[in-house]
């Protein structure tokens, strides 16, 4: 089929689309896009979540298909589910040419909902920042417009979290502020995202609080503190996370062990694949999954081989 019957079906409510025929406006070139943009605009508001929705499918399925450029014109869509869905469609583009339209959409009186999806969207890019692999004028402009949403104390409190969350790389002495602020929160959601914070700064000073929060009495808290741990990557957490093992949440047992994938070494190894062993039958997966983590980083040039 081509991109112009496509989209004379996409006009078409009565038509259903096969999922075969959105490689069509797979990796769309400027000028194609242009078509298609001229298309979407004029579709009904079920039409377009409908076919935003199957791209957003499609592409998590199938790595080959590439509807970025789809995504990011719909950051310019009045639609709120449409934006959210764009978003999400968007969870691995590193192209610094989206920050404009997510830092756009953290600003604007969209719903908390949009705007706290778009702050963690930027989160990756704090991320590049932070590794030296985003341009300087565009590692400020991510960081200020978080900035200016964490420190208004007028904000919708999911948004200013997702933005502690998200702007955490940076690790600056007022962020490191800020996450012991909400660390301080009698809120569990804003404990829970300082805790977050935590791990993604690569401080290693946290690492003694969060120690003791593997130890708390709420699963989600210890959850998130085991998924820290494993971002900071220090060997000598590794026997606590082990006892994570035998916690009651199983959420939490698997956020321990994909902790121990991420940090490796001997002890981690043997209990990994004691878990596989020994362990519940539920867990051997992610078991399985975090000891392939750990033999990786042992030996990245093994897994090359194989491929």
């Amino acid at each position: 089929m081509s991109l112009e019957k496509f989209l004379e079906n996409l006009a078409d409510p009565f038509i259903p689309l096969s999922n075969s025929n959105f490689i069509e406006v797979s990796d769309l070139s400027p000028a194609e896009l242009g078509v298609f943009a001229r298309a979407w605009f004029r579709l009904s508001l079920e039409r377009r979540r409908a076919i935003i929705a199957t791209m957003v499918e499609l592409a998590e399925d199938n790595p080959e298909l590439d509807f970025c450029t789809i995504f990011k014109m719909c950051l310019k869509d009045q639609d709120e589910w449409v934006l959210e869905k764009a978003i999400e469609g968007l969870w691995e583009y590193e192209d610094r040419s989206v920050i404009p339209g997510l830092i756009q959409i953290l600003a604007s009186d969209k719903s908390p909902e949009v705007r706290a999806a778009a702050a963690v969207a930027l989160g990756k890019f704090a991320v590049l920042a932070q590794e030296g692999n985003l341009l300087n004028k565009d590692a400020l402009s991510v960081r200020d417009n978080l900035m200016t949403v964490l420190q208004n104390t007028t904000e919708n409190p999911d948004v200013r979290r997702r933005s502690l969350e998200a702007v955490a790389p940076f690790n600056t002495p007022d962020i490191q502020d800020y996450v012991c602020w909400a660390y301080q929160s009698d809120d569990l959601k804003l404990k829970s995202s300082s805790i977050y914070a935590m791990g993604r700064t690569g401080e290693v000073s946290w690492l003694p609080l969060l120690i003791k929060e593997l130890e708390n009495r709420e699963p989600a808290l210890r959850y998130e503190t085991a998924n820290a741990c494993g971002e900071l990557g220090e060997e000598e957490v590794v026997p606590h996370l082990i006892c994570l093992l035998q916690d009651d949440d199983y959420q939490v047992q698997v956020a321990g062990l994909n902790a121990l994938g991420k940090i490796g070494g001997s002890l981690a190894k043997r209990a990994l694949l004691r878990c596989i062993k020994e362990g519940d039958a539920s867990l051997e997966e992610a078991a399985r999954n975090a000891l392939e983590s750990v033999e990786f980083l042992e030996d990245p040039m093994a897994f090359a081989t194989e491929i």
